[in-house]
């Protein structure tokens, strides 16, 4: 296959690369940057695979480094990303097993994220592991292939210590740091790095993307693209979620909020906050229930007419406003029971948030 011929998307970011790799000019290190779930991790293993491949065109995806790479079995390849750091052995024994377990996963399904449910970090200690590896030659390969997830999560001590190694890089090695936070590396970094940027992706390309490659019907494709605004991974991992239950979740919250029943509104909150994620993705199901149901089509669902007949456009533009301030709120860890309530009612006042 030939480089990125799988990804959607990203012709720019695709075209630089193509052209460096086919010129054998790429940079030592590079900084894939932009939302996440638009493919900058699926770059960065493609360009791993195409450094080491022994194909006719690399990636061929078929020969044993390509596989590997994708497998996480290569060792020239040398996947950093953020985790728990548990002082005790029998923790840390515990921290290997779900880590194994999680990139088993993760080679099955490479879109998924490598989340824990404590916090995370790239330490000191993880770097220095990485010095130590990259001090010997490659193995298998011609190079060795460094990717980072996330390197913003660096602590000081770490992003100090990687920038050393960032200096005086070794002419077998190329660097790919994976972030969609570039401000919050160091500038010293950020300086050392080419910067390929990437953009959100265009919502009818991810439902096509859905319906042709993962057999989604076109109803489901078109509510997921539109819940992940533009992020293939983050529809494809929503994939397995039950979003027709969230859907009608979010439905009883509008209609609660609208009729102001509010024991009821409270009830559904409690439901639509019982899980980690849920409560953005009621808010994005509420707001786009509300404008089906202020311009609803001939054939729109029961459940829609039956909204369009309570909500007037003030309305939703009062509703709108606040669910935009509930976003906000939620990505600066404000209570979601409290955003949720502002979202769904018109008479909250928006300075409580």
């Amino acid at each position: 296959m030939k480089l990125f011929s799988s990804m959607i998307g990203q012709e720019v970011a695709k075209k630089i690369l193509r052209r460096s790799f086919e010129e054998n000019r790429l940079a030592q290190s590079y900084l894939f940057y932009g939302p996440s779930g638009v493919g900058k991790e699926m770059a960065a293993f493609e360009l791993a695979q195409a450094l080491n491949c022994t194909g006719v065109e690399a990636p061929c995806g078929a020969c044993s480094q390509c596989k590997k790479t994708v497998e996480f079995n290569h060792p020239d390849l040398h996947y950093v990303f953020p985790v728990p750091h548990p002082s005790g052995e029998s923790d840390k024994k515990k921290l290997a097993e779900e880590i194994a377990e999680l990139l088993a996963r993760k080679a099955e399904k490479p879109y998924l994220s490598l989340d824990f449910d404590r916090p995370v970090a790239i330490t000191i200690d993880d770097i220095r592991a990485l010095q130590a590896k990259l001090s010997l030659q490659p193995y298998q390969g011609k190079k060795k292939a460094v990717i980072i997830i996330k390197p913003e999560a660096m602590t000081t001590e770490a992003a100090n210590a990687f920038l050393k190694t960032l200096e005086e890089p070794s002419p077998t090695t190329n660097f790919i740091l994976v972030c969609d936070k570039p401000n919050a590396l160091l500038s010293t970094i950020l300086s050392r790095c080419q910067k390929i940027r990437f953009m959100r992706l265009d919502r009818a390309a991810v439902v096509q993307n859905l319906e042709e490659r993962h057999g989604l019907d076109p109803a489901q494709a078109k509510m997921l693209a539109s819940l992940s605004q533009g992020s293939l991974g983050q529809a494809l991992e929503m994939m397995d979620l039950d979003l027709l239950e969230e859907r009608r979740m979010a439905g009883d919250l509008l209609r609660a909020g609208l009729e102001k029943r509010y024991a009821e509104m409270m009830e559904a909150i409690d439901l639509a906050t019982g899980e980690k994620g849920r409560p953005q993705r009621v808010l994005e199901l509420m707001s786009a229930i509300a404008l089906e149901a202020l311009h609803p089509e001939p054939q729109a669902s029961p459940e829609i007419l039956s909204l369009a007949r309570l909500l007037t456009e003030p309305q939703l533009n009062r509703i709108t406003a606040n669910m935009e301030l509930a976003r906000t709120a939620l990505n600066r860890n404000v209570t979601p029971r409290l955003c949720l309530m502002a979202a769904c009612s018109p008479d909250i006042i928006k300075e409580e948030l």
